[in-house]
């Protein structure tokens, strides 16, 4: 079982400021390691590469409301996203709808934006602390909406908080880390060997994380010899 703590004392032992006559961390040394800890992982976030599962949730819908936030405490009470893949909606006879996903300026274009009807597109509005999931059009039936998101990295609260990552993260984290935080100790040496398994260690996830490309065949593509209709949302 390996704690932050475990983890900010490996990482200092890599670049020399634990390890001979010293293997005890300070309390200001540990809380300096989570901070700079949390934030790579926060980093680490918002690559898609890195991010080890797409995760599908479901909520509700409520009949003429077309705009939910998301996030703790939220309309839709889970952990913020940081980016929705894809979604769709579900009746309640088992039928799926595929939403379009849309950018704000698209979002905008859309006339008669108060007519109910089933939603054909949902624009993510990244707010902080909580986000908008936006649909349009209003719903007119009760149907429930699926996400499939990527979540954020997990976040260690204090010395003591156990990881709880996939196989592989222990190692790409401690060297990674070790890589961080060899500038703010003067004296420190970062040697080549750790500074390469660093970015082996992260190389590595990201093969493992990577998706088998599947060819978009999708009815927003242009038909043969371009007489087909195109839909300005999805492309």
């Amino acid at each position: 079982m390996t704690t932050a703590s475990d983890i900010v004392s490996r990482s200092l032992r890599l670049i020399g400021v634990l390890g001979q006559g010293r293997i005890t961390l300070s309390a200001n040394e540990l809380a300096d390691g989570i901070d700079a800890l949390n934030s790579m992982l926060e980093s680490f976030s918002i690559e898609r590469l890195m991010v080890y599962q797409i995760l599908e949730e479901n909520f509700p819908l409520v009949i003429g409301t077309g705009s939910y936030t998301i996030g703790v405490g939220g309309n839709f009470n889970t952990t913020r996203p940081v980016k929705i893949e894809n979604a769709f909606l579900r009746d309640s006879s088992n039928n799926d709808y595929p939403l379009a996903l849309i950018e704000n300026s698209a979002f905008d274009s859309i006339p008669l934006k108060t007519v109910r009807s089933r939603p054909q597109w949902l624009f993510y509005d990244t707010q902080d602390p909580l986000a908008y999931v936006r649909l349009m059009y209003p719903p007119a039936y009760a149907d429930t909406l699926y996400l499939n998101s990527w979540k954020q990295l997990q976040q260690f609260a204090g010395g003591s908080t156990v990881l709880a990552l996939p196989p592989g993260y222990k190692r790409m984290i401690e060297y990674n880390l070790a890589v961080e935080l060899q500038p703010e100790y003067p004296g420190s040496k970062l040697s080549p060997i750790v500074s390469a398994i660093a970015v082996q260690s992260k190389a590595n996830l990201k093969r493992i994380n990577s998706k088998i490309p599947i060819a978009d065949v999708s009815e927003s593509a242009m038909t043969i010899r371009g007489r087909g209709k195109r839909n300005i949302f999805t492309g």
